[in-house]
């Protein structure tokens, strides 16, 4: 049923060294992919690239058609049974990359080197799917180079040295290069950037959610992943102000806090009283699958395009499925002026099943202070509470755990149970996750907000103020809010318990070394490159776009108008391109150079090529004629028919002729 047939390769095959240029453009290909791709796919790859290789140098078999559609059709079930889809980024990418490996094994005329080809350029671009960042584009350029060097080496050109071969590749990359610079900058774009991504290309991410139990935040505490980066038009604000809002969560089953229907959560009343000129700022969030959108507490207004949500909070139209850049303004002293409701405030102070004895006992001593808040956040302050990276898990009453047992945790347990207490204390109370903190960039003059620093805290209801946030991890751990999440995490390597030590103390054991300052200093530079290039490369969409195109005259652009432009300036690149490839001189020949020369030498002597004489029939009448010569002649006449007609000719051979012609004496007869 299944065959194998000794390979020969037809007339119009690339020869040999052709052949294995191209299986190592494949490899260079594939480093693109190797990290994405499983282990088990690489493993195949590599196995059909090797297969390639024996069948070129050793003669191995090539499969027969049966054997090669076995192979087609286990690919696909077994990339089936990886993403359980054919379709889609991922699934895409790993078939591709399979079929182009089985595509190898079957190529045997010219055409299928081609189509070979092609389809390692199409696999390189589709590297961009998953990062568009500068490394990507460099290396995907120096893969095109290599892919391009083999497509001007699979035509029976391998004789051309390597240096000549790369001068082509490059010679044809770069007249290429204006008119994909034409294309990129003035090809009608409709909607969204560079790379419009597929919908599995967000199935991935990870991040804050809209609901929060113990556990749930402190999850992100090793997510070291860009969250969004804020530019601000002066000074930042202080680290104690960098509360980022995104969710505002007011119901809860006593274990797990989340959003609650209708307007519960507050609604979009921004009325308040600010204390002070506003900060502005630009936010440069990335793609989040999600429609929330981060605001420096409290926003004075949604950005345009966004809509006001629950809470103060601010929301896309639609999730945000790629790079998003935003501007507000926000104010870090407030009071806001919202009313509460009698459902709203019912709501608010909810509370989910009966407290339990020690916490009815807790609850009274609180109810005989003046302020409750102040009581509460001195329980924490001065009882045995410790701000944790790695907290102990909690039972089915996880509120009377928390206070009474473990008295560990992080963010979330701290803020959870401080709105529980109020509530039970008849304070309504709610929850809010976001960020908090950030990471100042000098290299780039922005802020850098990672998923690590995400962070909860609680507000309660003041009928003299409205919602103020009251955030207990700051009197626990006063370091996570003053040096953030980075120096809890150095701290805790160090043994160090949040809470216990002075400023002075903290920040000496935050200095680092010399080298990790200067290690960390080159990461903020290569962000702040990062953020040029995905600023004005990647995030190149509608909007930049039509900024370009009023710069260049046009006063209304319309598809109309872009369309005449990319016409226009496509033309004038192939003209210019045309014009520069008919006025060079045509490259000459160092074979038939090196035949000219040692012609004249010969005809200094009295002895002329005739006009009809060949190379061959030359070197017979030179033998007749001038025995003397006819040996050093003829070796140089053997290896010039075998340079210009031979197939298996090598660039040294060319450097041996040229020497050959330039020793070359012949004294008169």
């Amino acid at each position: 049923m299944f065959e194998f047939r000794s390979y020969r390769p037809p007339d119009d095959a690339p020869d040999r060294t052709a052949a294995n240029a191209l299986l190592a453009s494949t490899v260079a290909v594939f480093t693109l992919h190797v990290q994405r791709l499983p282990l088990w796919l690489s493993l195949v790859v590599a196995m059909l690239v090797a297969w390639r290789y024996l069948i070129e140098n050793h003669g191995w078999r090539t499969p027969g058609r049966m054997v090669r559609w076995a192979m087609v059709v286990a690919a696909t079930v077994m990339v089936f049974n990886q993403y359980h889809s054919l379709l889609g980024r991922d699934a895409g990418v790993a078939l591709l990359a399979i079929l182009i490996g089985l595509k190898l094994t079957e190529m045997r005329a010219f055409r299928d080197y081609v189509i070979a080809v092609f389809l390692l350029y199409f696999f390189t671009l589709s590297a961009f799917l998953f990062s568009q960042s500068p490394i990507t584009a460099v290396t995907a350029s120096i893969v095109t180079v290599a892919t391009t060097v083999t497509l001007v080496r699979l035509r029976n050109i391998s004789v051309l040295a390597a240096s000549r071969s790369l001068k082509m590749a490059l010679g044809l990359l770069l007249r290429a290069l204006p008119i994909m610079l034409i294309m990129y900058l003035l090809f009608p774009r409709i909607q969204g950037s560079l790379w419009a991504l597929p919908h599995d290309a967000f199935g991935a991410r990870t991040g804050l959610t809209d609901r929060v139990a113990p556990g749930t935040i402190n999850r992100l505490a090793e997510d070291d992943e860009i969250a969004f980066r804020v530019e601000f038009d002066g000074p930042p604000p202080r680290p104690d102000q960098r509360y980022w809002r995104a969710l505002v969560l007011s119901a809860t089953d006593g274990r797990t806090w989340y959003r609650s229907r209708g307007s519960m959560d507050g609604g979009a009343d921004w009325r308040f009283r600010s204390h002070g000129p506003p900060l502005r700022y630009t936010v440069d969030s990335e793609a989040t699958g999600k429609q929330w959108m981060v605001a420096l507490d409290m926003p004075a207004l949604p950005p345009a395009g966004a809509l006001a949500g629950p809470g103060r909070t601010v929301v896309a139209r639609t999730p945000i499925q790629k790079r998003f850049r935003y501007s507000m303004a926000s104010y870090t002293s407030y009071a806001t002026e919202e009313t509460l409701s009698a459902a709203v405030r019912a709501h608010a102070l909810r509370t989910h099943g009966p407290a339990s004895r020690r916490l009815r006992g807790l609850l009274r001593e609180f109810r005989a202070r003046p302020d409750p808040v102040e009581a509460v956040l001195g329980f924490f302050r001065d009882q045995d509470f410790q701000y944790t990276l790695t907290p102990p898990g909690l039972g089915d009453d996880p509120l009377d755990e928390f206070l009474f047992e473990s008295r560990r945790g992080y963010c979330e347990h701290f803020a959870s149970a401080f709105a529980s207490l109020m509530r039970h204390l008849g304070v309504p109370a709610r929850l809010v996750v976001g960020y908090q903190g950030g990471r100042w960039n000098p290299a780039g003059g922005y802020l850098i907000v990672r998923r690590s620093d995400a962070h909860a805290w609680s507000e309660v209801w003041r009928p003299d103020r409205g919602w103020i946030r009251v955030d207990p991890t700051a009197v626990v751990a006063p370091e996570r809010i003053d040096w953030g999440i980075e120096a809890l995490h150095a701290l805790s390597a160090q043994g160090v318990v949040p809470g216990q030590l002075g400023s002075a103390t903290v920040r000496a054991l935050l200095t680092r070394p010399w080298m990790t300052r200067q290690w960390q200093a080159l990461q903020l530079r290569w962000d702040a490159l990062s953020t040029t290039w995905n600023r004005w490369v990647t995030a190149y969409g509608p909007e930049s776009q039509e900024r370009l195109m009023r710069r260049l005259g046009f006063a209304a652009p319309s598809w109309a108008g872009m369309a005449i432009g990319l016409t226009a300036g496509v033309t004038a690149a192939l003209l210019l391109v045309s014009a520069t490839l008919l006025g060079r001189r045509r490259t000459r020949d160092p074979a038939a150079d090196a035949y000219s020369l040692i012609c004249a030498k010969l005809a200094s002597t009295g002895l002329q090529r005739r006009p009809h004489e060949g190379p061959l029939a030359f070197s017979r009448r030179v033998g007749i004629e001038r025995p003397d010569l006819a040996d050093e002649f003829s070796q140089f006449i053997d290896l010039y028919i075998r340079l210009r007609y031979g197939p298996d000719a090598s660039p040294s051979h060319m450097s041996i002729l040229q020497k050959l012609a330039r020793r070359f004496r012949a004294a008169p007869a």
